[in-house]
């Protein structure tokens, strides 16, 4: 009866939180804006309409319009326009001619994260008279970032409180006739226990206080209108929510849980009760997370969410309670000290070995849903946050690791022998690894709090390096060519171009200058740009040619008077942090990584999955007590093993091509062009013609027909596809395999010529 009262307290607390489950975003981000960002329009409207991702505050957000001299515009008072509140509107009144910058700035309904920005639009001019691209920054608030460390460490103060207690030390002790000193032990714990769990009651507390004289400092919830406004939201409501969960957990702790009448008082109801109220305080915290964000799957990210803080809170608050333990136990008897220590081992190993797996594989999930990609992983503040947070996880888990594999089996054998040196060394090499592990944990948290206040990965910008200039020389026949990239960051940029001949002067002549512009990380084909000419031999392309973080092929054509075609080509890296620079510069080992995983795609995430099962296996068959708990830990492993297998299985069926990890380590300049126009003239021409147009003597007798190399056909393919055409040939067609006749350097040659055709074509099209 007891056991049914709990599990339907504990439902109805869960069914009256989850009331606010609703798709939401973690920061509010325009979508949509009328007049649009940058745009130029000829009529004015009535309104300046902006839809942002999720609900916002209309009483605590604003929209505002500056000249581009700087001066206020009055506009009317911000209005949502929408049902669901995400879409706000100012009146304009009648406007001169001119360019003029929206600011706005709103306070999501959700989470309480304050976003603002800025775009610039013109009536009638160009809208660049203000500026040339808009702005959109998430505030992070120290305050903000404090209040959510300090609350998930109260939680976990908390929740280990009561877990360690119910989970871990009560059944140790149950059904065990104990001695005056383990009795004073026993009562001693939770006393102090109860003393820490009403530490972590303060510290949630002055969570909730930060929270406010944070959101106060920005929108003066000490006015009616404003507190009601802000209490109506989603991170309002739980505001309020926890608080009152808070005064609960202190009554219950400070009437209820009595522990002067001994033994007997350490195992009521009162003690689940402060669990089922710790666990309530935890999904407070993911009902306003980023897990709330994801218009897909909400319900199930908000779950998943839920499991990782209660497992996480779970196990660092059980190591406190732990380390205390093992500190308050070092004046026991031998014998009695070294029971205890092997009991607490056998009991808290699988408590927290289930807890770690739940925390790695929700975490994993988590992850791939606020992260967006290794790229963001690697160049984000969000994602270099979490690899430190997870650099400090897999710390903690090594130090766990040593506990579990040599002084579980060591504490096994002490407690069978009398004491000695060896043994009482052993068992304050214990305490001082708990010690270690929990303070590592602690820290965890503090990581914990902060990313909960940052952007997600998925919608930052990435971390943007220094503008600056990158020059780039290549001589190509008679010419030399320097291009100059400038402010050398992904995104927009101005390509000044200087051709000089062998004296270097000038040259002149040039009629025509393209720039053909190719992601070598992946098939996306090529763009090609017509360069200005500024006169004396310089050239001036401006546009968004290199967009992606990776290596690019740059290839500068330059058309004459009399003569072929002279190209020049460049490799380019693009790091993560944005920064366009030469191939050769070097590259940062986090970038290396990311371009692995980027290029691997599911073939290495599912091997990382999948050796991580086994390893969780092994891990399972020491950590668990019974079988109860070893079925548990397994169940982690077969979900991992499940998960692995279906990325290879996507892997090897949909992304897998022989050529796939092939790069083309030789740049397409004069010499390589040249070498592979005459292997081209040696072993292609009679099927494909002298300008690789399908056309040779022997294309008519062939079904299919060769490929028409000046149409297109290799831009949709990376050069490894072609270099494994031509080594190994392409079954059911004609081509035949020629591996036994060209070195793959040959075939390298051969791949920069053929690619030339497609090039010298495209420029060809452009000047017409």
């Amino acid at each position: 009866m007891m056991k049914l009262r709990r599990l339907l307290l504990f439902l109805l607390l869960a069914g009256l939180l989850w009331g606010w489950v609703q798709p939401v975003f973690a920061h509010a981000v325009p979508e949509f804006s009328n007049p649009a960002p940058n745009g130029v329009i000829d009529e004015l409207p009535d309104n300046i309409i902006i839809q942002f991702n999720e609900p916002i505050v209309a009483n605590l957000s604003r929209i505002d319009l500056l000249t581009q001299g700087g001066e206020r515009v009055e506009t009317g008072p911000l209005q949502l326009i929408d049902a669901d509140g995400r879409t706000a509107a100012v009146s304009l009144p009648d406007l001169n001619p001119g360019a003029y910058l929206v600011s706005w700035q709103v306070l999501s309904g959700v989470d309480g994260h304050t976003t603002s920005g800025t775009f610039a639009f013109g009536y009638g001019v160009a809208a660049t008279a203000v500026t040339t691209e808009s702005t959109v920054t998430a505030q992070l608030s120290i305050l903000s970032a404090v209040a959510r460390w300090l609350t998930l460490t109260g939680i976990a103060l908390l929740m280990g409180l009561f877990a360690y207690r119910l989970l871990v030390w009560n059944p140790i002790l149950a059904g065990v006739d104990l001695e005056a000193e383990e009795e004073g032990l026993d009562l001693k714990l939770a006393q102090q226990g109860i003393r820490i769990g009403i530490i972590g009651i303060v510290l949630v507390g002055i969570g909730l206080v930060l929270i406010f004289i944070d959101q106060t400092r920005l929108y003066n919830l000490l006015q009616t209108a404003n507190l009601q406004a802000w209490v109506g939201t989603r991170f309002g409501t739980m505001w309020l929510v926890r608080f009152l969960l808070l005064a609960l957990s202190h009554f219950n702790l400070s009437l209820f849980v009595d522990v002067k009448n001994g033994r007997k008082e350490l195992r009521g109801w009162e003690w689940w009760l402060g669990f089922v109220l710790a666990i309530g305080l935890s999904l407070t915290v993911s009902l306003i997370s980023h897990s709330a964000a994801l218009t897909d799957d909400t319900v199930q990210a908000v779950l998943i969410d839920w499991v990782h803080v209660l497992a996480g809170t779970i196990w660092v608050g059980g190591l406190v309670f732990l380390a205390i333990s093992l500190w308050q136990a070092r004046g026991l008897k031998y014998e009695a000290r070294s029971w205890l220590y092997l009991s607490l081992m056998l009991n808290f190993s699988a408590i927290a070995a289930i807890s770690v797996g739940l925390l790695l594989t929700s975490g994993g999930y988590l992850g791939a849903k606020h992260v967006g990609g290794w790229t963001e992983l690697v160049g984000t503040a969000y994602g270099l946050l979490l690899l430190g947070k997870i650099g400090l996880a897999l710390l903690t888990i090594a130090i766990a690791g040593l506990n579990l594999m040599f002084v579980k089996p060591r504490l096994s054998v002490a407690y069978e022998v009398p004491e000695n040196e060896q043994t009482s060394r052993l068992l304050r090499r214990f305490t001082r690894l708990v010690w270690a592990e929990m303070s590592f944990a602690l820290l965890i948290l503090v990581a914990a709090g902060v990313l909960t206040d940052l952007q997600r990965g998925v919608d930052a910008p990435l971390l943007a390096d220094a503008p600056g200039q990158t020059t780039v020389t290549q001589s190509a026949e008679d010419l030399q060519v320097a291009m100059t990239i400038e402010p050398a960051l992904v995104g927009n940029n101005t390509f000044d171009i200087l051709i000089t001949d062998e004296n270097g002067e000038p040259v002149t002549n040039a009629e025509d200058v393209s720039v053909r512009y190719t992601f070598l990380g992946q098939s996306l084909g090529s763009s090609t740009g017509q360069a200005e000419s500024l006169g004396n031999g310089r050239y001036r392309l401006e546009g968004s040619y290199i967009s992606l973080i990776g290596t690019w092929q740059v290839e500068v054509s330059i058309r004459r008077p009399n003569t072929f075609d002279t190209f020049a080509a460049y490799r380019l890296e693009t790091g993560v942090g944005g920064n366009i620079r030469e191939l050769d510069r070097g590259v940062r080992p986090l970038e290396v990584f990311a371009k692995f995983m980027n290029r691997t795609g599911n073939g290495a995430t599912g091997v990382g999955i999948l050796l991580f099962a086994l390893l969780w296996g092994f891990i399972a068959v020491r950590a668990a007590k019974n079988e109860g708990q070893l079925v548990a830990l397994l169940a982690i492993s077969l979900v991992c093993f499940w998960l692995g297998g279906s990325q290879l299985y996507t892997f090897f069926t949909v992304e897998y091509t022989p050529a796939k990890f092939a790069t083309n380590p030789i740049l397409p300049d004069v010499e390589s062009i040249a070498i592979g126009q005459a292997l081209f003239n040696e072993n292609c021409v009679p099927c494909h013609g002298p300008e690789g147009r399908g056309n040779g003597p022997t294309a008519q007798t062939l079904s299919p027909p060769p490929a028409d190399f000046a149409a297109g056909h290799t831009a949709i393919h990376t050069d490894g596809d072609l270099y494994y055409w031509i080594l190994q040939g392409i079954e059911d067609t004609a081509m035949p395999a020629f591996g036994d006749q060209l070195t793959e350097e040959q075939a390298w040659h051969l791949v920069n010529y053929v690619r030339h055709l497609s090039v010298r074509e495209d420029t060809a099209t452009a000047s017409q």
